[in-house]
């Protein structure tokens, strides 16, 4: 594996070295801070506030200024003039120690003991701080033990938590002369060494309320000892609530009353975010067509979201850990733009997750009625928020463009079209949302990865078998066909904007396997396309887009490769009549001339009689456009005599023969057959057929509907042989 931004995921560490990681500009503002605590001498202590929000960049900025320092004292050979400096990470400890006593324990070991008499001193203090029966605050003890750290009892000392309200703990404090002695003798040593220190303090924002109060009070009271400088990094908002919570209106800050002097965290540049962003993502992104649908998800999520570095990590991470698994099932942007919903904007994610079958017209949705779709848009619009609801609207409607008149309460203009968003496998479309909410190629739908690489081979037929031919036969837990799947698929390629051009080999694989695919039943439904229309529809699809004289001649190459008279007779019965040579089709525009239709006429004869004449013209999936095309060319006599003898023989031969004749329903329970019209007399021969439908409704294995088939044929046939009858007479 590379080590390239895909595959590293991103951490929350800060930055610490200011010459070579600083990506957002900090470096210049650390480097003014540091200037001004060098050149800042507080004999009474000082505290510097840098407020920034969660996220910001706070710890980064801490690591660049005392960085400066360090070089600083590394540049000094003046002790007094260099500064040392104490990292001060109360969250480490939080819950584990008390706060104040581990900032004494730390500040004791920049100390050494002044002589013997402090030692001593400071043991008889530390023997009266044990035997204390109140367990005075451990601060103290750390106070006297800073003087003293090599006498061995510092870790005895701190141990203990004591769980007292702080404010209680300094009361005692005060009140102990003893301990105010300790403390003033550190303060002491202190101003006589005039060893200046910087004390940062991070994370603040991170600790439990009553734990920042510990903090801040510490600095306050006990913790302002002379030439200390503190530098707290904080979130202004979340150090007030914890501090302010219980003041009265109008009363001043008790931060105000700590921090000497607040500074602000600039805020990076959005240009820097985004180029940081583009540098984690751009294997995301990268290729990505910078459309004007890009444009507004940019201005109208990205630029929303990304506000820190945080919020860079956020996503960026967030992309790399969903790629790798849904590479080519979804299309980029769309991943980048649900991530960040998802991230930055909960409610909106929450609904779109939980309204599928609104967003796809399914379901309770398929035949309701405007206003209750309306009723769906406005409730998601009133839990959002009005500060960035039509930002938010907009975002919704580019992932879901078929329902951007809904979303947005108005006609969008330039709209992207349904089979655009399934073509590159958008969010909106059934395949790529399925695959986002269960992170994986939907079971229903075919992968992006195979179209994509039947699409990378349209030029080598066994590459195009290997790829298509598993999908014949298989369906999907819905029951869908798959192979309609996939036809519809490239179908949708081939109807866009900037379709691929197909190939002679991929409809020479298509018409060979022709009579496989028309041959699958597909779910019964009202809405349903079965695999023999959507068989036809694809053909249409890679014949238009070659035009007229090139389709002609692709299609007499293609018969002559396949030699399917079933799959063959299909397609030129099809063209026929859109030429209205087969009855008309007023819906639909010639893709092929009368010459080129023409052209195809000898092939065709050829395969079928082939066919005939080795007997496996019966294997054919359905005989009623064989038949259409095998009298157009030649003449009724043939065709005729092989359909009176295949009836009797056979009783799947009858059922084939039957399913030309009659119509079914569609939307019901169990299908229904109708014989509306008389069957072609120049064919077939009423009695014949009586007598057929008699025969083999005696077998026993007959299917429930193949009988049903067979009975209406029966009934039909006898009324159409009754009326010729009372006719003739």
């Amino acid at each position: 594996m590379t080590n390239s931004p895909q595959n590293i995921f991103g951490d929350d560490h800060p930055k610490e070295n200011p010459w070579r990681h600083d990506k957002l500009g900090y470096s210049k503002f650390a480097k003014k801070i540091s200037d001004v605590i060098l050149n800042t001498h507080s004999k009474n202590g000082f505290v510097i506030g840098l407020h920034g929000k969660w996220g910001s960049g706070k710890s980064t900025t801490l690591n660049f200024i005392e960085a400066f320092l360090n070089k600083h004292n590394q540049e000094t050979e003046d002790p007094q003039r260099k500064l040392i400096i104490i990292k001060f990470r109360p969250w480490i400890i939080s819950g584990h120690q008390d706060l104040t006593a581990a900032f004494f324990k730390l500040l004791s070991e920049h100390l050494e003991p002044n002589d013997r008499n402090h030692a001593k001193r400071f043991r008889k203090l530390l023997r009266f701080f044990r035997g204390s029966s109140g367990g005075l605050v451990d601060t103290a003890a750390s106070i006297a033990l800073a003087l003293a750290p090599s006498y061995g009892v510092l870790s005895k000392g701190v141990g203990a938590i004591a769980k007292k309200p702080f404010d209680n703990m300094i009361e005692r404090f005060l009140a102990e002369p003893a301990l105010q002695t300790a403390y003033e003798s550190l303060a002491k040593q202190l101003k006589e060494k005039k060893l200046r220190f910087l004390v940062t303090i991070d994370d603040l924002d991170r600790l439990e309320e009553a734990e920042i109060r510990t903090i801040m009070q510490m600095v306050k009271t006990v913790g302002r000892l002379p030439y200390i400088t503190y530098l707290l990094a904080y979130d202004r908002g979340i150090i007030s609530k914890a501090l302010d919570s219980t003041l009265q209106s109008g009363a001043p800050r008790f931060a105000d009353k700590i921090i000497q002097q607040e500074v602000e965290l600039p805020v990076p540049f959005r240009g820097s975010l985004l180029s940081l962003l583009d540098r984690e993502i751009n294997f995301l992104i990268g290729p990505t067509e910078n459309s004007t649908r890009w444009s507004y998800l940019i201005r109208d999520g990205i630029h929303r979201w990304i506000n820190s570095p945080r919020d860079v990590l956020r996503l960026s991470n967030a992309v790399k850990l969903s790629w790798p698994a849904l590479r080519d099932e979804i299309d980029a942007q769309d991943l980048l733009a649900i991530e960040g919903l998802r991230l930055f904007d909960e409610i909106a994610f929450t609904w779109i997750r939980e309204n599928r079958d609104f967003l796809f017209s399914q379901g309770y949705f398929l035949m309701s009625d405007e206003e209750t779709k309306k009723a769906v848009i406005e409730n998601l619009k009133n839990r959002l928020n009005p500060e960035n609801i039509n930002q938010l609207l907009h975002v919704i409607s580019l992932l879901f463009p078929h329902k951007s008149d809904l979303i947005e309460g108005k006609k969008a203009f330039n709209t992207e079209a349904f089979i655009e968003v399934a073509k590159r496998r958008g969010i909106g479309c059934e395949a790529g949302y399925d695959a986002y909410f269960s992170f994986h190629p939907s079971a229903d739908e075919i992968p992006k990865s195979t179209i994509n690489r039947l699409l990378q081979n349209m030029d080598n037929i066994e590459s195009i078998e290997s790829i298509v031919t598993p999908y014949i036969g298989m369906t999907n837990n819905q029951g869908e066909p798959m192979i309609e799947k996939l036809m519809n698929e490239i179908s949708s390629i081939y109807q866009s904007r900037d379709p691929s051009t197909p190939t002679q080999e991929f409809l020479n694989f298509l018409i060979k396997s022709g009579d496989d695919i028309i041959a699958l039943e597909g779910r019964e439904g009202m809405f349903i396309i079965s695999p023999r229309t959507r068989f036809s529809f694809l053909i249409r699809d890679i014949l238009k887009l070659w035009g007229s004289d090139d389709a002609g001649k692709n299609l007499i190459t293609a018969f002559n490769y396949s030699r399917s008279p079933g799959a063959c007779s299909e397609i030129f019965v099809t063209r026929g009549r859109e030429l209205d040579i087969f009855g008309s089709n007023p819906n639909e525009q010639p893709v092929i001339g009368k010459e080129e239709f023409e052209s195809l006429c000898p092939h065709l004869l050829t395969i079928i009689n082939e066919a005939y004449e080795n007997n496996t013209l019966h294997n054919a999936p359905f005989y009623f456009n064989i038949l259409r095309a095998w009298g157009y060319l030649d003449s009724w006599e043939k065709p005729k005599l092989w359909i009176e003898k295949g009836i009797s023989e056979s009783t799947d031969f009858l059922v084939k023969v039957g399913k030309g004749l009659v119509s079914y329903s569609v939307g019901t329970e169990q299908r229904t057959y109708n014989m509306n019209e008389l069957p072609n007399p120049e064919i077939y021969s009423l009695p014949t057929l009586i007598s057929a439908c008699e025969k083999h409704l005696n077998n026993p294995e007959l299917s429930t509907l193949d009988r049903s088939l067979i009975k209406e044929i029966h009934k039909s046939s006898n009324k159409y042989l009754k009326n010729q009858e009372q006719t003739a007479t």
